[in-house]
């Protein structure tokens, strides 16, 4: 069977209109009621038994889980970006700060009517199919970790999940093996001295200082651990003082560190941290860090992505491009760990019709006609199971 032949332009039409419905009423984190029972509502009208118990605003379907071969995991994240929309669109956000404008409503819509096609030919599938709709994509607490830990990937061999990208035209479909999206470690460092008169230095302890050295002594830390490893560390926040005749006795410092290489990371968490001590401790100052790990690294699988690109040769109108990694982050990644996954993109850009606009920016517009490849890509994946065993 071939995906593009099983797809009709009801379902396209159905995947437009839940995704306006979606995109007017933007939810955020866990908190996302309407949305999820949404999506509950459209799973049950294809007779699927959902669960929505892995996480707070989640729901969970298997399309046939009594049926052979390969258990597959489709993801969809659910959440907004606490943005005011300014795109002018007819079905813009009702919700004062809120918008979806990182495209979480149109994965939901594709997802949905993933689903939507494989109910019509589960019988036959050569697999079986979780569809997983995930909160809590784009805050601090991932919604796929929650989701994970709580034993969502204990009866599952493969996962997959989409994301819209405004860089590639409708019609295209994007994926690379390896490297896919960074891990992110946002990183708080905060340095307490003691305040004197800015005549009198030796009485007080300048947190100040503290920071301008911890600065440099953790840009040299990666520069000396870093080797050929694609990463960034960017300092985003340098704050200190109060006055200009006031020695400080508080300096906050945030970095923010993307990579890929696990091990890499680390030995400059390993380092940093020991060297941000030493620091507080010969000032006669302490500190306080907070250094985690928001998402590790995505890294298709190499085996599963060259499965999905046969899948993708197969499809009419639908062209594949081999894309970049992305220094971004992705929770996905803590589905991917744990079973083999692939996490690709899908056209959605349309200067000419919507203008340059790019995610979670106010003006944000996600071509509707690329709904139809992301379809395609997940049909036909489940299709051609057969070749993951």
């Amino acid at each position: 069977m071939l995906a593009h032949e099983l797809l009709t332009n009801e379902d396209l039409q159905y995947c437009i209109d839940i995704r306006r419905r979606i995109h007017r009423r933007p939810e955020l984190g866990f908190d996302l009621p309407e949305t999820s029972a949404l999506v509950t509502a459209e799973l049950q009208k294809l007779g699927l038994e959902v669960n929505n118990s892995y996480a707070p605003c989640s729901a969970v379907a298997w399309l046939n889980p009594e049926a052979s071969g390969p258990r597959i995991m489709m993801r969809a994240d659910m959440d907004a970006l606490p943005v005011t929309e300014k795109t002018g669109l007819p079905f813009s956000s009702e919700i004062p700060g809120r918008m979806h404008a990182c495209g979480h409503d149109t994965h939901t819509a594709i997802l949905l009517t993933v689903a939507r096609v494989l109910s019509r030919v589960k019988e036959q599938l050569p697999c079986r199919v979780m569809v997983l709709f995930q909160p809590s994509e784009e805050c601090e607490q991932s919604g796929a970790k929650v989701m994970a830990e709580n034993g969502v990937m204990n009866n599952v061999d493969f996962c997959l999940a989409a994301h819209c990208s405004n860089s590639y035209p409708a019609g295209t479909v994007g994926v690379n093996p390896g490297d896919h999206a960074a891990a992110c470690d946002p990183i708080t460092v905060v340095f307490h001295g003691k305040t004197a008169h800015a005549t009198r230095p030796w009485a007080g302890v300048d947190a100040i200082k503290m920071g301008l050295k911890a600065q440099e002594g953790l840009r040299q830390i990666v520069a000396e651990e870093v080797g050929d490893r694609n990463h960034i560390w960017a300092l985003g926040y340098f704050n200190g003082g109060t006055a200009h005749n006031v020695v400080s006795d508080r300096c906050e410092l945030r970095f923010s560190f993307r990579y890929f290489d696990m091990d890499f990371a680390a030995k400059v968490r390993q380092r940093g941290i020991a060297l941000l001590q030493s620091i507080a401790d010969e000032a006669g100052g302490t500190v306080d860090i907070d250094w985690n790990m928001s998402a590790p690294p995505v890294i298709n699988d190499p085996a599963a992505t060259a499965a999905f690109s046969r899948s993708l040769s197969r499809l009419e109108g639908v062209t594949e491009v081999l894309t970049p990694f992305s220094m971004g982050s992705e929770d996905f990644s803590y589905f991917s760990l744990r079973k083999p996954g692939v996490n690709f993109s899908y056209g959605s850009g349309n200067p000419e019709k919507y203008g340059e606009s790019s995610v979670h920016c106010n003006n944000f517009i996600a071509d509707e006609d690329g709904f139809r490849a992301a379809i395609l890509a997940f049909v036909q994946f489940a299709l051609d199971a057969d070749q993951l065993n």
